[in-house]
């Protein structure tokens, strides 16, 4: 809603006198009888501003006050507290003003204030903010009424007033259609929608709709569909219906379609086969409609607004509801800028677990492009807790589970899995006989085609193997890994262009030359039925090298978009000595070429 600007908030000091002595935790819960000096100093705001009060409800935490407010305009209020009060901003309406700004039609609560959470002052009595904002709610509400927008825009936030909001408490819960943030529209009045469907799992016929595209009954339509995601035009398309039309607020959802349905029998009552064609797409087992308006977009701009229909077969009868829409693309890159500069990079992960299950995520979550996933295991129930994902995927390898759930949550990225073991050598040469490439061909290959590389297996022999590899190929490469019982942890960035390798960090560890991270010897297990080590931490411990990880390759990916300093080595200190400390992070400047590393060339 466009709100009206806020008056400057004047904050008081809260005194012992206006709150009174808190009750004991046995005490009651309704603010009112647990701050009585508060509730007095409410009513007597309004006493001092000449309104009459009474009470109407005062149960169960909700206390509401009917209100003759006098001051300047003689109205009638309703204020409801937040049980929360005073925490929480109260509810003020006008039950008997009908404004076609700065008031919710349905509920008739004004807009006193915005939607900010700095906005509401504890400290102010809601008496004193109704007569410091009403005034301004009117002449904006006035202003408009008259088409004097600039009157109106001095007057009130400048805000968009969409009128879409208004139906959300109107909505079905667990369904939602998806559409383009520009989705062009025919200039006609009602046409075909063509949208893809699948079911959810959240209830019975909850669904999932992606708006892909709207045409008008006849003639030429050359706007291409939505394609948001490679691989969507594999999905079968279901037709629906749009109509061009005004919505009421306070429409119910079955009102809005039988006009909906007027106005498309009046656009086709003439046309047979048109006529014929929208009489099925309305009687299928389940009938989507769109309704196409006006809607504020920006403050006094104009744009597209959606509304979403579904009218189902139950039984014998049909029942009507009205689905949420979620505009998408351009509101999803605006959330994290650096998502634009990722649409077109390609990231290599090698090392799926506790650290690198969530570098895949938070990589896909900020926008890559593509990802190429490169881990052996599989996901075992001991995994879930410190791995992104568990019951679900449970004896899957980790690549394909993380394949699986971040294609159907993020399709926008481009995920490849692959279940692998860098640097494995065999013994036996009927099985090495059987490989069908080359190990090191594989692995250059997958370098090849990524832009940055980012190592997250904890095994030294894979950073040193991987590390040779980039530096041959002049692709840059990150590695990261926490120590034992997830005292600390190490990220470290190698570019192509010169420098140190993983083998000369090594040897400058040995040196005591460069910054060690804290390792608790004790934080090792063997699980049972497993020959492999693993070391004790939670994923609330080990994510502090995750995160590090991926903003180190957004950076490396993105530098002009995405600044994380020159630093070639970080080290993590989570503990100090015995006791968990907040997380410490120390940087070296360099890592150099060390004498000792054959890798290098420096012996």
């Amino acid at each position: 809603m466009a709100h009206p600007r806020p008056a400057t908030r004047r904050r008081t000091a809260r005194s012992a006198e206006m709150h009174g002595t808190a009750q004991l935790r046995s005490g009651p819960i309704d603010w009112w009888l647990r701050w009585p000096a508060l509730y007095h100093a409410e009513l007597r705001a309004f006493e001092r501003r000449g309104a009459a009060v009474a009470v109407i409800h005062d149960k169960a935490g909700q206390l509401i006050l009917d209100i003759h407010w006098r001051e300047g305009v003689e109205a009638r209020l309703r204020v409801g507290y937040s049980p929360c009060h005073p925490f929480a901003r109260a509810n003020v309406s006008a039950p008997e003003l009908t404004l076609a700004r700065h008031q919710d039609p349905s509920s008739r609560t004004l807009c006193l204030l915005t939607q900010d959470a700095g906005q509401w002052d504890p400290c102010e009595r809601v008496a004193d903010l109704i007569a410091a904002q009403l005034p301004n709610v009117l002449k904006a509400a006035q202003a408009h009424a008259a088409a004097r927008p600039t009157e109106a825009a001095g007057v009130e936030e400048n805000a968009p007033d969409p009128l879409s909001t208004y139906f959300m408490r109107q909505t079905e819960p667990d369904s939602i259609v998806v559409f383009d943030a520009g989705q062009p529209v025919p200039g006609t009045m009602a046409g075909i929608a063509g949208f893809n469907v699948r079911g959810r799992a959240f209830g019975p016929n909850r669904f999932e709709g992606l708006l892909r595209s709207m045409e008008p009954l006849t003639g030429q339509w050359l706007a291409p569909r939505f394609t948001p995601w490679a691989g969507i035009d594999r999905e079968p398309l279901v037709q629906g219906r749009w109509v061009r039309m005004k919505p009421r607020p306070t429409d119910t959802p079955t009102e809005m379609l039988a006009a909906a349905d007027r106005i498309i029998e009046r656009v086709v009552a003439a046309q047979p086969q048109a006529r014929a064609r929208m009489a099925r797409l309305a009687q299928g087992d389940m009938a989507l409609t769109v309704i196409v308006f006006d809607e504020e977009i920006e403050y006094g701009r104009a744009g597209v607004g959606f509304l979403f229909l579904v009218n189902r077969r139950i039984g014998k009868g049909r029942e009507t509801g009205l689905v949420t829409g979620a505009r998408f693309a351009h509101d999803v890159l605006g959330r994290v800028p650096v998502a634009k500069a990722l649409r077109a990079r390609s990231a290599l992960l090698v090392g799926a677990g506790a650290i690198g299950g969530f570098v895949a995520q938070d990589l896909v979550r900020a926008g890559l492009g593509r990802l190429a996933i490169v881990d052996s295991d599989s996901v075992e129930p001991g995994n879930g807790v410190r791995w992104p994902l568990a019951r679900e995927f449970w004896g899957l390898p980790k690549s394909h589970a993380l394949y699986h759930h971040l294609t159907r949550n993020y399709p926008a990225t481009e995920v490849v899995p692959h279940v692998a073991k860098i640097g494995v050598a065999l013994s036996d040469p009927a099985a090495a006989a059987e490989a069908k490439q080359h190990q090191m061909e594989w692995i250059r290959a997958r370098v090849e085609e990524s832009d940055v590389v980012i190592d997250a297996s904890a095994s030294t022999e894979c950073q040193r193997s991987l590390a040779s590899v980039c530096r041959d190929m002049g692709k840059p490469f990150i590695m990261g890994y926490a120590t034992e019982g997830a005292a600390g942890g190490v990220v470290a960035r190698f570019a192509p262009s010169g420098g140190g390798c993983p083998a000369c960090l090594d040897e400058h560890w040995h040196d005591k030359t460069l910054p060690l991270p804290p390792v608790d010897s004790s934080g090792t297990i063997t699980p049972v039925g497993c020959n492999t080590p693993t070391f004790t931490g939670g994923a609330f411990e080990l994510q502090e090298v995750s995160l590090e990880l991926v903003r180190s390759a957004i950076g490396t990916l993105a530098p002009d978009d995405y600044d994380v300093g020159d630093w070639p080595l970080a080290v993590l200190s989570l503990k100090d000595g015995p006791r968990r400390i907040l997380p410490r992070w120390e940087t070296a400047a360099a890592i150099g070429c060390h004498d000792r590393c054959w890798s290098c060339g420096g012996a």
